[in-house]
């Protein structure tokens, strides 16, 4: 059969769409466009915001317009809280929630599968198997969430934090190791919680030193980490085998806000955190989520988050706009922000981000960089491009289709608008 997939949303999505094409593939299926003929369309789907349900719908609408009779399965975060909206539009075969998600290739292609219907099933442990590309490796080791923040729909969505048993996680690192990936990035909804569910109550910091301990010549790369879930001796770890790298979320920059929002944290420790781990790991990059339009969110609140972001060592940003989520309580709150107000200080804190990020990347201009070659290659310029540990796309003149797959060492020599330019040393 020809299979297509359409994914939304966050990079456990991407993963999980990733497995379903490998479980696809080795049973003789043929993975296509999206936009083209198949046989099967699948839509992973995001419900984060009221925009994603409203690309989501739009995308099952056009791929049942486009199947002429194909099968249109629906998952994720979308078909898991909003199951009869979804099930309500016409030519939808099969709604299917997060947790049955990788059961998908045997419900529709074995003839003795039961009939189509969501996935009801209590909560599952989390399975380990892991996704590879021809040069990083990905590996979920958690799922869910138990923080109730008030504006998030996941913990409805994923349900509560689920940790990959510490033996699976290592059989399955040690074979990506024995394959070749250079680079392995975990992966998980609440990494930081991993193990808190578990009996023997190991935690993420124990894990990473575990698999540091079998890495070889492999790098590790942590997905989002909260930001009290930061240890010292994980901090200690940044660029001795662990990718100087993190995603911290801020959400926002005003002590207020971020009581309303649940979070566990002030804008004063979140900003003592990031001065420490720029002090303690040189060329750390430093990545962090900031919402614009919380409820309440007056001028004098976004004007914190401003300051905040300007001065604390932050190199990128994921900035996005608050949408009310069903079941949540920031929904029914008072003080809603005008989308108006919403777009104009999702752009000004865009542009912050882009000029932070071009000045962290300045700072690398003449380092001598290690930068994994990976098999993307710069339509413009026609090179060959890769991730350096420290988060920074490099664009490497020099670098032969033989080097793809292998860490290089190169020096950054111009700093170009979204990415570097570098040569091979």
């Amino acid at each position: 059969m020809r299979i297509a997939f359409a994914t939304f949303g966050c990079k456990i999505n991407q993963y999980e769409t990733d497995l379903l094409r490998q479980d696809f593939a080795s049973q003789g299926n043929t993975i296509v466009p999206f936009e083209g003929e198949a046989d099967v369309y699948i839509i992973n789907t995001c419900s984060v915001t009221a925009k994603s349900d409203t690309e989501c719908r739009r995308t099952i609408r056009a791929a049942v317009r486009r199947g002429c009779g194909a099968r249109v399965v629906v998952t994720g975060c979308y078909a898991e809280t909003r199951a009869e909206e979804v099930k309500n539009i016409p030519g939808v075969d099969l709604v299917i929630g997060n947790n049955d998600k990788s059961a998908i290739p045997r419900r529709l292609l074995s003839p003795l599968s039961p009939p189509l219907e969501r996935d009801r099933t209590p909560l599952a442990s989390v399975a380990v198997k892991a996704v590879q590309e021809r040069t990083r490796g990905f590996l979920k080791i958690q799922t869910g969430c138990d923080n109730h923040c008030s504006y998030c729909i996941v913990p409805l969505a994923r349900g509560g934090s689920r940790s990959a048993s510490p033996a699976d996680v290592v059989n399955e690192f040690e074979q990506l190791v024995e394959a070749g990936c250079l680079e392995i990035v975990l992966t998980g909804i609440h990494i930081g919680a991993y193990g808190n569910d578990l009996p023997d109550r190991i935690s993420l910091t124990d894990m990473l030193a575990m698999l540091l301990a079998k890495r070889g010549g492999t790098r590790l790369r942590l997905s989002s980490i909260e930001p009290r879930e930061i240890t010292t001796d994980m901090i200690r770890m940044l660029g001795n085998g662990l990718c100087r790298h993190l995603h911290i979320p801020l959400q926002s920059g005003d002590d207020g806000i971020l009581a309303s929002m649940k979070r566990n944290y002030t804008s004063r420790f979140y900003r003592e955190l990031l001065d420490r781990i720029e002090k303690e790991v040189p060329g750390v990059a430093i990545g962090a989520d900031v919402m614009v339009g919380y409820p309440g969110e007056g001028d004098a609140e976004f004007r914190n988050t401003m300051r905040l972001v300007e001065s604390a060592p932050l190199t990128h940003l994921h900035v996005f706009s608050y949408s009310p989520r069903p079941d949540t309580r920031a929904a029914t709150m008072k003080n809603q922000v005008t989308d108006s107000t919403k777009k104009e200080r999702n752009e000004t804190l865009r542009r912050l981000g882009k000029e932070k990020n071009i000045a962290f990347r300045k700072k690398n201009l003449g380092s001598t960089l290690d930068v994994v070659v990976e098999d993307k290659m710069d339509a413009e310029t026609g090179l060959l491009s890769g991730l350096t540990d420290n988060y920074i796309r490099v664009r490497i003149a020099g670098a032969k289709k033989e080097l793809i797959g292998k860490e290089i060492q190169i020096r950054v020599t111009r700093v170009g608008k979204d990415d570097n330019f570098a040569v091979v040393i």
